[in-house]
Order: structure tokens, then C-alpha cells, then sequence
């Protein structure tokens, strides 16, 4: 095989630099020079790079030889250099150098920020909790140096159901994200991991048997829950948005709950229509003022749930039990899914919605407290 020659050739078609270099059999482009002098200046310094890179490939070891021939060899399978390769995985250390960022320090950061960005306690909870745990097998190494690869081995060998380990991605997502957005890496490498196989599992409802036991045990045995009860079942609201639910913001005579954006997972103030069987619910506390919710509600709610003897209560089931009832009665995706604060229907189908018969939806939304239930006055004591 002809070796590639280097010689200062001339160049006709300009007038301003008729010399030239070929050094494209050398892996490089074609250089012009004014004067022939310049053009001899950087041939003898092309043959001097090129000499000294010779004498460094002699002092390599036999054991180096070989190593340098496979890695060429494999490179060549996909096209790539050694010198590309090089120039690859040195990006990739010197990315690491410049963000010494650990990823239990970027996970307090993050959750900082979330914090300041006005995210809501639960979601910063189950943020916390997701990061801690991914923190516990990576908190020492520098962001920029996590592979999608580790990444993928991690998630698939958590111990736990295909929603949890999506739920676990999402959230090693977001600080990746975060990352990404304050130039500490180039690109989020969750978004390349797979993503687990979720089954459509219709989410569980309240039967109308068993939410008119339920309202009717807590009318029974403690009554002052039966305002953040209905509120659940026939409006929807999210339990966090009940927690923070006034009396003034229930406004029995035009018919609307306000869910003020303060208040709101979305930030979005929206207003929920009281249906008539709701209002019945709630015109017995109607005097009242403060938070709906009183103290001690998630024991008072157990000794309900304990007194009415049902088996089980659905995650979530309230809001679930509004979503599929009030979709059956209406069949109107979209005025359901403002409702439940959602700008789509796309939620309300993945999430919500559960099937139900256009019979049943009627017999759901004509539960009403009894006489004796109408007539009760909910007194809170002073520390309450």
C-alpha cells in the first residue's frame, strides 16, 4: 500500500493563497497558505508531529500494541474511531470534573427548590422519599457520571410492583431534569431508560351500599365529619384540598365550593357545583366557620369506618367514587375533568374513571341523610 505523501502543492484557482497541504489522508482537512514559505513552515512541522508520534508508537509495549489493534478493530463495527472514541470518553471526564455536584447533594437542592416553587407537601414527601432511596445507592458519585445503564439495572431490580418502580422513575426523573436545566449535564438519561409495563387496573370504587353506611355511621357516631365525607364523595375534591377547605368558601345559597389556587394541587382556582344531594348533606352545618375538617379527623374517621363495619376502603376512593358516578350521570368527560381540576380528560380515563351503569349513577346521586340527619347541629368543643 502507497503511503500518503506531504508535499506543498500549488493552488490555481486563488489568487490570495496559491499554496497547500493535502493532509486529508492524515485525517484532516486541506490547508492554504499565502507564501510558500508559510506552506514549507507547516509541512516540516506535520512530518515533526508525525515523527514524534512514530517514536512514541515504538516505546509502546507488545501488551499496548495489541490493545490499541482490538479497540480499533471494535470501533471499526460501528463505524468510529479510536481518536473519536478518545475524544468521546474525554468529554464525558471532563463533564464529571466540571460538576463535582453529588447526587445526595443535588437531591437536597432539588427538594429545596420544589420547596420555594410553591410544590405542595405531599408531592415533596413522595419526592423526598423516592430521592433518599436512590441516594442511598448513588449519593456519593457525581451526577454527571450516573449511565443510563446503571440507571436501567437499578429501577429493574427494585423490589416492587410496575406503578412503584414508574413512580421511582418519575421522580429520579425530575432531579435529572433539574440537572439538566442548570447545565450540569447534557442530557436527562432517565429518558432513555425503559419504562415499566403498566396493566390497566380500573382504580376502586365505593359501592352505593357501602358509602350510605359509611355517611350514616358518621352521622351516628361522630357527625362532624360527615361535611369532609360528602365533600369527597360528591364533589371530588382531593383530600389535601379538603384539609384546607373553609366554611367560607362553601357557598350553600349559589351552589359552588370555591377551591382556591392557594389550596389547589394545580395552583388553579376552580369552582365545583354543590349537587342537590350534597347541599342536603351539608345545609345542617351551614352556621358554621373555620376549616371543614375537625381536629382528630383521621380517628374520628377510623371509629366511623370501624362502626359501619365495612371491609375495605378503596384508595382514594371518594374522589374515585365522584369520578365514575358523575362521568356515568353526565357522560361529559370534560365538564367531569374541570370538576377534578384536570385542564384534560386524559386523567380522569387513566385514573379516575371506573365503569359504572347509568342506573346506578342515579341511585349514587340520590343518597341523602335521613330526617334525623337533616336535623343534627354540629357543636365543635373550644379545642376544636
Amino acid at each position: 500500500m502507497k503511503r500518503p505523501s506531504l508535499a506543498v502543492r500549488h493552488y490555481r484557482h486563488s489568487s490570495t493563497h496559491p499554496y497547500y497541504l493535502d493532509l486529508r489522508p492524515f485525517g484532516q482537512g486541506r490547508k492554504f497558505f499565502k507564501t510558500k514559505a508559510e506552506a514549507d513552515a507547516e509541512r516540516l512541522r506535520q512530518l515533526t508531529l508525525r515523527e514524534k508520534g512514530g517514536r512514541d508508537a515504538v516505546g509502546l509495549a507488545p501488551a499496548e500494541l495489541v490493545t490499541i489493534i482490538e479497540a480499533r478493530t471494535g470501533l471499526a463495527k460501528y463505524g468510529k474511531s479510536i481518536r473519536e472514541a478518545a475524544d468521546f470518553y474525554i468529554d464525558h471526564l471532563e463533564r464529571i470534573r466540571r460538576c463535582n455536584v453529588t447526587v445526595s447533594q443535588l437531591a437536597a437542592e432539588v427538594l429545596a427548590a420544589k420547596q420555594r416553587d410553591g410544590f405542595g407537601a405531599l408531592y415533596r414527601t413522595d419526592l423526598r422519599k423516592r430521592l433518599h432511596r436512590f441516594a442511598t445507592d448513588f449519593g456519593s458519585r457525581p451526577i454527571a457520571s450516573i449511565t443510563v445503564e446503571e440507571l436501567d439495572d437499578w429501577l429493574r431490580n427494585l423490589d416492587c410492583a410496575p406503578k412503584t418502580r414508574a413512580n421511582f422513575r418519575a421522580n429520579v426523573g425530575v432531579m435529572f431534569s433539574y440537572a439538566k436545566q442548570r447545565r450540569m449535564i447534557d442530557t436527562n438519561p432517565v429518558e432513555q431508560t425503559s419504562a415499566p409495563k403498566l396493566i390497566d387496573k380500573a382504580p376502586e370504587i365505593f359501592t352505593i351500599d357501602e358509602l350510605t353506611t359509611l355517611l350514616n355511621a358518621a352521622v351516628t357516631v361522630e357527625p362532624d365529619v360527615v361535611p369532609m365525607l360528602a365533600i369527597g364523595a360528591f364533589a371530588g375534591l382531593r383530600d389535601a384540598e379538603i384539609k384546607r377547605l373553609e366554611w367560607s368558601e362553601i357557598n350553600l345559597s349559589r351552589g359552588f365550593i370555591e377551591v382556591k389556587a392557594s389550596k389547589a394541587k394545580s395552583a388553579r382556582r376552580r369552582l365545583v357545583r354543590i349537587q342537590p344531594n350534597l347541599a342536603a348533606w351539608l345545609s345542617p352545618y351551614a352556621a358554621l366557620s373555620g376549616t371543614v375538617v375537625p381536629n382528630n379527623s383521621r380517628k374520628k374517621v377510623d371509629y366511623v369506618w370501624h362502626t359501619a363495619a365495612l371491609t375495605r376502603w378503596p384508595l382514594n376512593g371518594l374522589r374515585h367514587s365522584f369520578a365514575s358516578y358523575r362521568l356515568a350521570a353526565t357522560n361529559d368527560a370534560a365538564a367531569v375533568a374541570s370538576e377534578l381540576g384536570h385542564t384534560s380528560t386524559k386523567m380522569l380515563y387513566s385514573n379516575y374513571r371506573e365503569l359504572v351503569f347509568p342506573e346506578e349513577a342515579e341511585r349514587y346521586w340520590s343518597i341523602k341523610p335521613s330526617t334525623r340527619a337533616e336535623n343534627i347541629v354540629s357543636f365543635r368543643t373550644d379545642d376544636q
